[in-house]
């Protein structure tokens, strides 16, 4: 069958796949295979190709590699001369855009974790947090290096689109190299678009559920926080003069007790605190920023976005404001021995998280983007003011 369809392919002058490249030459005579055109033979194929042809046909096959590579080393000497090693070394990316090992192992983990969501469903499983963040912390570690291949590819195309050809023939040579590398970007982008989408809807769960949590303990602990502040009033009496002196066995005895209450009460507020890292929010922020940036899932989960976004203010809020608390609640606590001044600089403030998160931010895209890294970089900056000012609108509203 693989006779039959050569000469369609052939005149139409198409790239074979290797496989059917190897089809041909099992079933073609040498003479036939001697005047395969050399457009239809596959880029990079593997020197031992010659054995999966007849023994009869070996030698035909090597020759033809031999004219192929010669052939090639021609081209590109010409290439070279005519438009410089930079244009060539473009050439060379686009013909290889469609063939990325990063983007296809990339695409696998998004389908595992995909299968994984559905396994889940279908038996009625609920997948744990943390399995479900160290799969997506999986999959986010190859991020870096699709969207520098991607980022590549657009700097190629950039380069590519500004040569003036010297022939019709190379005119067409270009258009087709072009025409790949524009493709090879779409699917790259909507495979990130697609990631992004996937991610923001299961880190929503998380935030919302985060949230939820939080405002249930903040709840639960208000009654023991209101006995830990009279609790404290009354740890301060007990350190005047007269108390110190004339009572101080009783004052004691008494300071022991509340001391003993003081601990109960932070224990039970701890007990069930919904802990939020800072690892947890440069992943949050990251997963809204993505999806923010890129067109694809911009367009198909702006509400989800929306919804993330005032989540993640309140959780920002919630932990910057943890922070200062534990440094102040360290820095009062009698029991624990730390310099007041130290554990007070260790507060960690909403809008200057922000600001540090979107500096870290628009270094790395100016290092994956280079020269086109202006756009991105002004999208950078008009969606840190935006999220600032949600923020502050959000934080009068929560706190």
């Amino acid at each position: 069958m693989a006779v039959a369809n050569a000469p369609t392919l052939i005149g139409e002058r198409q790239p074979l796949t290797l496989q059917q490249f190897i089809g041909l030459i099992k079933k073609l005579s040498p003479a036939k295979i001697a005047q395969l055109p050399l457009e239809i033979i596959p880029t990079n194929i593997p020197a031992d190709v010659a054995e999966h042809a007849p023994a009869g046909s070996r030698a035909a096959v090597e020759d033809l590699l031999m004219t192929i590579n010669s052939a090639h080393l021609k081209k590109r000497i010409a290439d070279v001369e005519n438009y410089g090693e930079e244009i060539v070394s473009a050439m060379d990316k686009a013909k290889n855009s469609c063939t990325s090992n990063t983007l296809r192992v990339f695409k696998n983990k998004i389908l595992t974790l995909i299968e994984l969501l559905q396994a889940s469903k279908k038996e009625a499983k609920v997948i744990p947090e943390k399995n479900l963040v160290n799969q997506l912390l999986s999959i986010n570690n190859l991020l870096i290096d699709v969207r520098s291949e991607s980022y590549s590819m657009v700097s190629t195309l950039d380069t590519l689109c500004a040569v003036k050809p010297n022939s019709e023939q190379d005119t067409k040579r270009f258009e087709a190299l072009i025409k790949r590398i524009k493709t090879a970007v779409t699917v790259t982008e909507n495979t990130l678009g697609e990631y992004y989408i996937l991610r923001l809807k299961l880190l929503a769960r998380i935030i919302a559920e985060k949230k939820k949590n939080i405002e249930a303990h903040e709840e639960s602990s208000a009654e023991y926080k209101k006995e830990l502040a009279i609790l404290r009033d009354e740890l301060d009496k007990t350190k005047g003069f007269w108390n110190r002196t004339v009572k101080r066995k009783s004052t004691l005895a008494e300071e022991e007790i509340v001391q003993n209450r003081i601990q109960e009460l932070i224990n039970q507020i701890n007990q069930n605190e919904t802990v939020i890292s800072e690892n947890d929010l440069i992943l949050w922020l990251d997963t809204i920023v993505d999806a923010s940036l890129n067109e694809r899932s911009q367009a198909r989960v702006a509400k989800s976005l929306r919804t993330a976004r005032i989540s993640l203010y309140y959780l920002l809020n919630r932990f910057c404001k943890g922070q200062e608390e534990s440094a102040i609640q360290i820095a009062q606590n009698p029991f624990i021995q730390v310099d007041p001044e130290q554990a007070i600089r260790y507060m960690l403030m909403s809008e200057q998280f922000i600001l540090d998160y979107f500096m870290k931010k628009k270094n790395e895209k100016t290092a994956w983007l280079s020269g086109a890294a202006e756009n991105k970089i002004a999208e950078l900056d008009n969606l840190q003011k935006e999220i600032l000012a949600e923020l502050k609108r959000a934080t009068r509203g929560i706190l």
